[in-house]
């Protein structure tokens, strides 16, 4: 009796292990993992980006502008306690909430699907990406929603 139980509480942790309740973004494999809206492979992972359902549901995407052509298209996920939303730092790969990133925009910034959005975690972070490049500007979270995206364009 006693070690079907532990068998039964080792199952049932393994099983819920495998659940994604926790709305946590999943590190990206470049050698399987492909973007739900053009189906390119996620080679560039410091680019990628991913919507965590509450189901647990994982969505990847090689490009934010994907992700945002994505929720256009899936508007159940758009509200706040649907989904989180993640992009990665392009300097660290580390995830961010989309909604505490900071944003570099210029059309001519290079990034997977040329929708010239680079996120940060911090303002200062993209502030010097745009220096750097000498061109651009910094958006935060409530800029980028207002953002026109070059395939509306």
């Amino acid at each position: 009796m006693i070690k079907k139980l532990g068998l039964f509480l080792l199952v049932s942790a393994t099983a819920a292990g495998c659940s994604n309740n926790a709305m946590e973004p999943e590190e990206i494999n470049p050698e399987i993992d492909v973007c739900e809206v053009c189906n390119m492979g996620l080679a560039h992972e410091y680019y990628a980006t991913e919507v965590v359902a509450a189901d647990g549901e994982v969505y990847k995407f090689d490009d934010i502008g994907c992700m945002e052509e994505f929720l256009k298209m899936e508007a159940n996920l758009q509200e706040e306690t649907a989904a989180k939303k993640y992009v990665r730092d392009v300097d660290t790969g580390e995830w961010i909430e989309l909604e505490k990133a900071f944003h570099a925009y210029h059309p001519d910034f290079w990034t997977p699907m040329a929708n010239g959005v680079v996120s940060f975690k911090d303002k200062e972070s993209a502030e010097q990406y745009v220096k750097k490049q000498g061109m651009g500007e910094v958006l935060d979270y409530q800029q980028l929603k207002k953002h026109e995206w070059s395939w509306t364009q």
